[in-house]
């Protein structure tokens, strides 16, 4: 990222006082402005291409650190992990930015605040996009063993089972011993890798404390990967994985309580970036829920690599994104 864009960063309190630094970068005329939202274990630097090939068109950008990453607050306390409050602590962002023609970008972690975006704040919103990630309604999910024994039956074999790693307390310490181990794991050349070392129970902790090492992924360059170990060591992993304990701990037990169930349908325009070789989220689930629930059109876009559309492919994610925009929004 070049020294332009460093400097366009900024600090903000959110209304519930924590710390959120963010890029921002405002539009020209009438263009909006996208917010993109990152998953784990980023920061908004994943969001680079982006940043630059929308910016150098016009478009407005704020692209935050998430919590628990970056310069923004890293708190151990999982109930601040809220979906309902995150999606609160980027509104008051977009406030201070004066931004009220935005477009929700989300990957990941980001795509489930982005569903949070379209289900609570829609009016704020010309439309909103999904990376990978597929549109979540908010809610705990079913006990993790439970949810391996579904995806086994689904789909023949589990899919999360590297939760099983991140759930235990020990996690974090021993990411943190084996970071370079661990980035590679999770940034692979290979896409199929994700089969065993994400999808099966035991796979990415026997790894990663081992400190073996795949092939990095050619999309991760040199300064990228820099970047994402010296943050990953300075902020260390305990606040991040709170992203999963939320979820694990039944945090949002509650959420669907103030929600209308007429809320929960897409109604403005959505995006899909759909990546055939995410084995995580598998893409066919994914484009059937998007359909289900996008009632102000959708555009669904294939891509052939991983979970890291953005950054694999991301001459033709920019121009499929700019397109939808230029002629749905």
């Amino acid at each position: 990222m070049n020294e332009s864009l460093v400097s366009a960063y900024k600090d903000i309190l959110s209304s519930r006082g924590l710390n959120y630094h963010y890029l921002s970068l405002p539009a020209v005329g009438d263009k909006p402005t996208l917010l993109f939202v990152h998953g784990f274990p980023s920061t908004s630097y994943d969001w680079y291409h982006q940043i630059s090939y929308f910016s150098e068109r016009g478009f407005g950008v704020v692209a935050p650190d998430m919590l628990g990453f970056g310069g923004t607050s890293k708190p151990t306390d999982a109930s601040l992990f809220l979906h309902t409050t995150i999606a609160q602590d980027l509104l008051d962002i977009l406030d201070a930015e004066k931004v009220q023609r935005a477009i929700a970008v989300g990957h990941d972690w980001g795509s489930f605040i982005t569903s949070v975006l379209s289900i609570k704040h829609s009016d704020r919103f010309l439309g909103f996009a999904w990376v990978a990630v597929t549109y979540n309604i908010p809610g705990p999910f079913p006990p993790l063993d439970v949810t391996l024994e579904m995806q086994t039956k689904t789909y023949g074999r589990p899919l999360s089972g590297y939760w099983k790693f991140f759930e235990q307390e020990s996690a974090p310490s021993i990411i943190e011993k084996n970071l370079e181990s661990f980035i590679s794991v999770v940034y692979p050349d290979d896409p199929d890798n994700w089969l065993t070392l994400m999808n099966q129970p035991g796979e990415t902790q026997a790894f990663v404390e081992s400190g073996k090492m795949t092939k990095r992924a050619s999309y991760l360059t040199d300064e990228h990967h820099s970047h994402s170990l010296e943050s990953l060591r300075k902020g260390g992993l305990t606040s991040p994985l709170n992203w999963y304990w939320y979820k694990l701990k039944g945090v949002d037990s509650h959420i669907m309580e103030e929600i209308p169930k007429e809320n929960l349908f897409i109604k403005k325009p959505a995006f899909f970036a759909a990546a055939r070789k995410d084995h995580v989220l598998i893409y066919d689930y994914a484009v059937s829920e998007m359909e289900k629930y996008a009632q102000g059109g959708l555009k669904v876009v294939y891509f052939q690599g991983g979970h890291w559309v953005h950054l694999e492919e991301p001459e033709t994610f920019n121009r499929e994104l700019e397109g939808w925009i230029r002629d749905t929004l």
